[in-house]
């Protein structure tokens, strides 16, 4: 074929571009209009991008612009405005001036430079896939080999396959402690979880809000009883009965920029009425990038605009709870690579931020679960915080709205994770000004120690146990 004749296709990588926002005078109001019109996102996409005509950058599906307030970007220690704490109360706080705009997008590799080096440009980070943290394949949890051969049987302080038998709920409700809380009248009413995942099952599961921009793929409430997000719910509801929950399906669009955008969703509401208080999310990466290569990824750059967007959520009074990852060095899932699998490099990314509460996994027994991420963390070094129960009953299993096809039972620190934050909405209950701080503090504080040392890269301060950090809590007062 004659090369005229011959079609050639560039190499084209997804990205978030960060721009100036000189006209975004109203960055939340800017962003309800385009989440709520694809018309007024076009435009505002568009306009966004006016400074970098002519590289063949697309904009790819999105809300629209998605706005940051702190920054700038490359500072010792980016600012997160104090303004946000008045998102804490339930009269819609003023709107905030954008200091930046970040825009998802497609452009040709081989012309990233150019795109970082024009003017208005604040910078160009990659736009990862983000992976759901289930648990052990479904196979293995059941007991069987299946295709991947499994390890030689980890010490008997750590649970790996073939793993002990998942457990009733109610065996979780007592190791947790929530009786206590309960007895004295708190059972996570008035309490609102943001749930950050692939969707939650509303016929099911009591969703009474959340966020999808119009005509997105997946609304909130709308996803099958067998998915990730629904077993998420399952697990908030396990400690906390009583609360209500917003759905954040973001894995319809399954990147940085999908999570982004729904962080900017949870600050929105929370500036108009003060919900949701607490955020659980069991995603992330399962395999570490060369940082000489690729030295922006999420991974490797804590200026990443996720993390900045999860410091802003912090920041107004909202506390964040990640799962630890399922990428622990016994019996790592089968999804993870062994560049990100072990101690000091299964825990990264927003996962290991300092302002968030990371959650590794342990069983019935308070035994580590062998594929339970492990620290150092890569952003803050004392990562997990802390650990909570997993294998259990209560999505999925025998007469559970989820059954057993799916998954034999709830697994993974995708589910230590969310019951974590139902342990939280009970405290949040009780003392509803707690700060995202007073929170950590006051969960570890009730911690079970899992050895001599203060923190252990497995469990880090120990186990929860909420009864005791509501004792802790009501001695305090």
């Amino acid at each position: 074929m004659p090369r005229s004749e011959e079609t050639i296709t560039m190499a084209r990588t997804r990205v978030l571009v960060e721009v100036t926002a000189d006209d975004h005078r109203e960055g939340f109001a800017a962003f309800a209009e385009a989440a709520s019109s694809p018309d007024s996102a076009r435009r505002q996409l568009d306009r966004a991008l006016g400074a970098v005509a002519g590289l063949g950058v697309e904009p790819s599906e999105s809300a629209g612009p998605i706005p940051l307030f702190g920054g700038p970007p490359g500072a010792a220690d980016p600012a997160v405005p104090r303004s946000l704490r008045a998102f804490a109360g339930p009269e819609t706080a003023a709107d905030l001036a954008a200091t930046s705009l970040v825009v998802p997008a497609e452009v040709e590799e081989s012309r990233l430079e150019e795109l970082r080096g024009r003017d208005g440009v604040l910078g160009v980070w990659p736009n990862s896939p983000q992976h759901l943290l289930r648990g052990a394949e479904p196979d293995l949890l059941r007991g069987t080999e299946g295709r991947i051969p499994a390890p030689a049987r980890a010490p008997s302080a750590v649970d790996c396959r073939p793993f002990r038998e998942a457990v009733e709920i109610e065996a979780i409700r007592e190791a947790l402690g929530v009786g206590a809380l309960w007895e004295a009248g708190f059972r996570g009413e008035d309490v609102i979880v943001g749930i950050i995942d692939e969707g939650i099952d509303g016929d099911t599961y009591p969703v009474a809000g959340g966020f999808a921009p119009e005509g997105g793929s997946r609304q909130p409430g709308t996803a099958p009883v067998t998915s990730h997000g629904s077993m998420c719910a399952a697990d908030v509801l396990v400690a906390a009965p009583d609360a209500r929950l917003y759905d954040y399906p973001f894995l319809g669009v399954p990147d940085s920029g999908g999570a982004l955008a729904m962080f900017q969703a949870v600050l929105d509401r929370r500036r108009r009425d003060g919900t949701p208080h607490l955020t659980t999310n069991s995603y992330g990466f399962v395999g570490v990038p060369d940082r000489r290569t690729n030295p922006r990824h999420e991974i490797h750059d804590i200026d990443h605009p996720l993390h900045r967007k999860v410091r802003e959520v912090v920041a107004s009074g909202v506390a964040c709870f990640f799962a630890a990852g399922n990428c622990g060095e016994q019996c790592a899932s089968g999804a993870c690579h062994p560049s990100g699998t072990g101690p000091g490099r299964s825990i990264h990314a927003s996962n290991s931020l300092a302002e968030v509460i990371t959650v590794a996994a342990v069983n019935s027994r308070c035994e580590r679960v062998g594929y339970s991420s492990q620290g150092p963390g890569m952003f803050e070094r004392e990562k997990p915080d802390l650990a909570a129960f997993t294998h259990f009953f209560a999505n999925f299993g025998p007469d559970r709205p989820g059954g057993t096809d799916e998954a034999p039972y709830d697994s993974g620190t995708s589910a230590a994770a969310p019951l974590a934050a139902g342990a939280a909405a009970l405290l949040l209950c009780a003392a509803p000004d707690l700060s995202p701080d007073d929170l950590r503090r006051i969960l570890l504080s009730g911690a079970k120690p899992a050895g001599e040392a203060e923190w252990d890269p497995g469990y880090g301060r120990g186990v929860l146990d909420v009864a005791a950090s509501y004792a802790a809590m009501t001695e305090e007062d």
